[in-house]
C-alpha cells in the first residue's frame, strides 16, 4: 500500500470515529435530556395557542383572528387547536383570562413600587396611561367590543373581568395610594382616570398627539392636587 493510500485510510478512519463519537454523544444527550410528558406537550401547545391569540387580536383585530391566522402565528396545525379547544370561542376566553392575570400582576409590582416614587399618584397616572397603549391592552379591548353584541363572550368573560377590576381596585387601596381622598369616592376616581385613558388609547392609535396627551396628564395630576388640599382645608375648617 502506498503512502498516499494509507494516509487516506488513516484520514477515513479518523473521520469514521469522529463521525461515531458524535453520534454516541447525541445518543447520550438525548438520554440525558427526560423526554416531555403528554401534559408538558399540551401545556406548551396551549401556550403557544394563547400567546398568538393574544398577539392577533392585538394586532388585526378580534373578527380578523381567525383560527387560521392564529394557528399560522402559533405554527401549528388547525388540528392541533382543536385537539386542545373546542371552539375559538373557548380559546378567546383563555387569553383573556391570561391577559387579565398578566394586567394584574404587572399593576400588583407598580403598586408594590410606589414608596420607591416621592410621588405615587403621579407615577400610577403614568403606568395607567402607558399600559392602555400595549398590545396587550389592544387585544382586551378589541375582546369588549366584541362582547358587546356577543352575549355568549360575555358571560363567558364576565365574573372574570370583574374579579381583576376588583383585585386592582384592592390594590389601590392596599397601598393607599388614593389615601388622602375618602373611601367613598377612590374607586370611582380610579376607574375615572382608567377609562380616560383607555379612550385616549383608542383615539391616538389613529390620531397621535403626544403634546396634548402630556398636557391632559399634567391637567389631571394637578385637578388632583387641588382637590386633595381642598378636602384637607375643608377638614380643619
Amino acid at each position: 500500500m502506498g503512502s498516499h493510500e494509507r494516509e487516506n485510510e488513516e484520514h477515513g478512519g479518523a473521520h469514521d470515529r469522529r463521525l461515531d463519537d458524535g453520534a454516541a454523544m447525541t445518543h447520550s444527550t438525548e438520554h440525558a435530556r427526560p423526554r416531555r410528558t403528554q401534559q408538558e406537550r399540551r401545556a406548551a401547545t396551549v401556550a403557544k395557542l394563547v400567546e398568538a391569540t393574544i398577539a392577533a387580536i392585538g394586532e388585526v383585530g378580534y373578527q380578523r383572528a381567525t383560527v387560521q391566522e392564529i394557528c399560522g402565528r402559533a405554527e401549528l396545525s388547525v388540528g392541533a387547536m382543536f385537539r386542545q379547544f373546542d371552539s375559538r370561542l373557548d380559546l378567546v376566553v383563555r387569553a383573556s383570562e391570561e391577559i387579565f392575570a398578566r394586567q394584574l400582576a404587572g399593576f400588583g409590582l407598580l403598586m408594590d413600587q410606589l414608596g420607591t416614587h416621592e410621588n405615587g399618584i403621579s407615577a400610577a397616572l403614568r403606568y395607567l396611561r402607558e399600559a392602555q397603549f400595549s398590545p396587550t391592552t389592544h387585544a382586551l379591548r378589541e375582546i369588549y367590543l366584541a362582547a358587546r353584541s356577543d352575549a355568549e363572550l360575555r358571560d363567558r368573560i364576565a365574573a372574570t373581568g370583574s374579579n381583576y377590576y376588583d383585585a386592582m381596585v384592592a390594590e389601590v387601596e392596599r397601598t393607599e395610594v388614593l389615601g388622602q381622598f375618602p373611601e367613598t369616592i377612590r374607586e370611582p376616581l380610579f376607574y375615572l382616570v382608567l377609562h380616560l385613558f383607555s379612550g385616549q388609547a383608542i383615539v391616538r392609535g389613529v390620531i397621535p398627539n403626544p403634546r396634548v396627551d402630556e398636557a391632559v396628564l399634567t391637567l389631571i395630576e394637578d385637578m388632583l392636587t387641588v382637590y386633595s388640599a381642598s378636602l384637607a382645608k375643608g377638614e380643619q375648617q
